[in-house]
């Protein structure tokens, strides 16, 4: 969800920000406890809540293992316009712009709750491949109805023995716009895990029925970055 999940609110604390300058130095399941290892082995996400200095929501971490490797959980959600078919609330993505083969502008419109208008924003999303398995996507919004600012990244890393899982690191810190901040923390929380579940259900959704389309979002996906400079 590169910035699609706008929709943040608190959750446990479960960790701080030394754990995420830790995965940064080396493999992101080296950075995590055995009782982190264990929740994940057991399919279930892990929430980190990060308080943000002088802003009403933190910054959240999520982190899911993934039975898939990492180049088609990346190709998945590189692939921004299929986000309406399983992103709850997501109504519908358009691509506006492509500065480069490794960076797309996209146009995003979200069902918001109760009585509030859709939230639409542009979000600039930029594909790198930080080591020869490892996949990183940064997004950074650049108009929202609803905020003053929202940046964040994807980081996927291969696991398992050979591969053939991945585990994924998703991070966003938004900055309310609006006084209705207050009103959207308690629904939003549960939102942001649903969101990071239903990528991970997609994957499995198109490994076991899907295989072309997975195959056509891997071409996309090494094109892009056979030619980052």
């Amino acid at each position: 969800f590169m910035a699609r999940l706008l929709i943040i609110a608190l959750l446990v604390i479960l960790g701080t920000r030394a754990s995420l300058d830790a995965a940064e130095a080396g493999t992101i399941w080296n950075a995590l406890s055995s009782r982190q290892h264990a929740q994940l082995a057991a399919g279930k996400p892990l929430v980190i809540e990060e308080n943000a200095p002088d802003l009403p929501w933190p910054r959240f971490i999520i982190y899911h293992l993934v039975n898939a490797p990492a180049s088609k959980v990346a190709a998945v959600f590189w692939d921004s316009e299929l986000d309406p078919k399983y992103v709850p609330n997501c109504l519908s993505v358009s691509i506006v712009s492509r500065p480069r083969p490794w960076i797309h502008e996209a146009q995003y419109t979200l069902k918001m709750p109760l009585f509030l208008p859709d939230e639409v924003y542009v979000s600039r999303n930029e594909l790198s491949r930080p080591s020869p398995e490892t996949y990183e996507i940064r997004w950074k919004v650049l108009e929202s109805r609803y905020t003053k600012s929202c940046s964040g990244n994807l980081r996927i890393e291969p696991h398992g023995e050979h591969g053939e899982k991945s585990l994924l690191r998703y991070t966003n810190l938004v900055e309310p716009g609006s006084r209705i901040a207050g009103l959207m923390r308690s629904k939003a929380g549960a939102q942001v895990i649903e969101s990071v579940q239903a990528l991970v259900h997609q994957v499995d959704q198109e490994m076991a029925g899907s295989p072309s389309l997975i195959e056509m979002q891997l071409e996309v996906l090494e094109k892009a970055l056979h030619q980052t400079n």
